[in-house]
């Protein structure tokens, strides 16, 4: 297994969203962040698009979490934009999308699990909460957007660190258990990125697989649709 090539120490991300997302995004994301600002909030670029801006990974799949009211700053944002707004209050969630661009929006949030395989309790909390619920560490980084530390990294869970060296590694002990539906996640990243599921990881998910029975048939649904998504799904 060759070294790979470490990654430059870097902590902030604004050259690479600058470089690597379409101008009219890169664009958004200054706008987005003054403007969670100007209501004392702070706003975030989380999850798998950052893990690709360090990758150099095209990805426009853009989430953003805010520590505030989602809904009430898409709704600011859509008008500077002309945007369709799409609003889920009991999750508190927003989508905006026009043109050709599609943005999801969330009020950093908190998750407890009622019980395996449950749609869990939510709670509006901080980024750190936030970040902790995700399922791998290389998909739990942030960016901050707010002016004063545009760029920032925020990594908690060394997800960089991971991504070094190509590991697919859960957060706590219990994540499959929560969700049996990150077991598929996590080969599918294992197969997509060519990474290796880190060694507790492997044997956490090979015992919990009888957990996948705790899930309903509509969410094995959609996990089954995104392995057929993927570009090789045949492996």
């Amino acid at each position: 297994h060759q070294m790979t090539r470490e990654m430059p120490e870097i902590t902030n991300l604004a050259d690479k969203i600058e470089k690597h997302l379409p101008a009219e995004l890169a664009d958004f994301m200054h706008v987005a962040g003054k403007a969670a600002a100007s209501q004392g909030q702070n706003l975030y670029l989380v999850g798998g698009v950052v893990r690709d801006l360090l990758l150099e990974k095209p990805n426009l799949d853009l989430d953003l979490v805010v520590e505030g009211d989602a809904i009430e700053l898409a709704q600011q944002l859509a008008q500077t934009k002309q945007a369709k707004v799409t609003t889920h209050p009991q999750f508190h969630t927003a989508k905006l999308q026009w043109d050709k661009w599609s943005i999801d929006l969330a009020t950093a949030r908190s998750e407890t699990y009622a019980k395996p395989g449950a749609l869990p309790t939510v709670k509006p909390s901080s980024i750190e909460h936030d970040l902790s619920r995700r399922d791998f560490t290389i998909n739990a980084m942030a960016v901050h957007l707010s002016p004063s530390r545009y760029g920032e990294l925020i990594d908690i869970h060394r997800g960089r660190e991971d991504l070094e060296h190509k590991l697919i590694h859960i957060l706590h002990e219990k994540s499959f258990i929560d969700d049996a539906t990150r077991i598929w996640r996590g080969l599918r990243y294992e197969q997509r990125l060519d990474f290796q599921l880190e060694k507790n990881t492997l044997k956490l998910l090979k015992q919990n697989i009888p957990m996948l029975d705790t899930i309903s048939g509509d969410r094995i649904r959609y996990e089954l649709e995104c392995i057929l998504q993927e570009e090789r799904p045949e492996k």
